[in-house]
């Protein structure tokens, strides 16, 4: 989701024991993946559902640096169209492994939605953002916490708004997650913050992914508000499908 599950972080553990340096540069091992994310977006009270197809081709130029398109299409209120490609990359920054949280690392990156579509949903101008995520082993669960920043210099759509905003937005997620027989069952909070408007949204919900293949992941979500602080329709449920592919 823009802004949330669409916009994702590359993460890569390669660490050795209580390392603590900046991940090495590797030669070029170019590996692509294609991932296909239908969503669902419902909203209370007069809110209209919006229904969402994201394209992503990903790219690893090596195990350190790596680089995504998104190209969405939304439907809403017999709106339906190319909306807003999102183009970023990220760097893994620095990897390693100790007796506390065990093989751990970091990313940092950034991007920028580019305004396309029709009027309905795109953007008034490019929307620069920047992103960090941290990710650890937990005892037997994997946790990843990350965090982002999108500086919005006019309206622009939120698909977790369903609406136009034309405030900044800080997002922050947090995620455990089990692995078990091919399969790695989570549960995610997000929090989505309007920094010029004072509105927030915070939901909680499952996922599941499922190595179907060794090239091939099938995956789910549901998102459900615990806490809503918005001028416009609140959201009631948000369910997210996927298909990765890699190349």
């Amino acid at each position: 989701m823009t802004t949330g599950y669409t916009v994702l972080t590359a993460l890569a553990v390669t660490g050795s024991a209580l390392a603590q340096d900046a991940a090495p540069v590797s030669n070029w091992d170019l590996k692509w993946s294609f991932n296909e994310t239908a969503e669902i977006h419902t909203f209370k009270g007069d809110g209209s559902t919006l229904v969402g197809l994201n394209q992503n081709l990903s790219l690893d130029v090596n195990k350190v640096f790596h680089f995504d398109l998104d190209v969405p299409v939304y439907t809403q209120d017999d709106n339906t169209t190319l909306s807003n490609i999102n183009i970023g990359g990220a760097w893994d920054v620095w990897s390693g492994k100790n007796d506390y949280i065990g093989a751990w690392g970091l990313t940092v990156g950034g991007g920028m939605y580019i305004p396309v579509g029709s009027e309905y949903f795109r953007n008034a101008n490019v929307n620069p953002y920047l992103n960090a995520a941290f990710n650890c082993d937990l005892w037997m669960f994997d946790f990843v916490q990350t965090a982002g920043y999108r500086f919005n210099g006019g309206e622009s759509y939120i698909t977790w708004l369903g609406a136009k905003t034309n405030s900044d937005v800080t997002s922050l997620g947090t995620t455990l997650s089990y692995d078990w027989n091919g399969f790695k069952f989570g549960a995610q909070f997000d929090q989505m913050y309007y920094v010029n408007s004072g509105e927030a949204q915070l939901f909680l919900g499952p996922t599941v992914k499922w190595s179907a293949a060794s090239n091939v992941d099938l995956s789910m979500g549901v998102a459900i508000p615990v806490y809503q602080d918005v001028v416009t329709p609140e959201a009631n449920t948000i369910v997210t499908a996927g298909l990765g592919i890699k190349f």
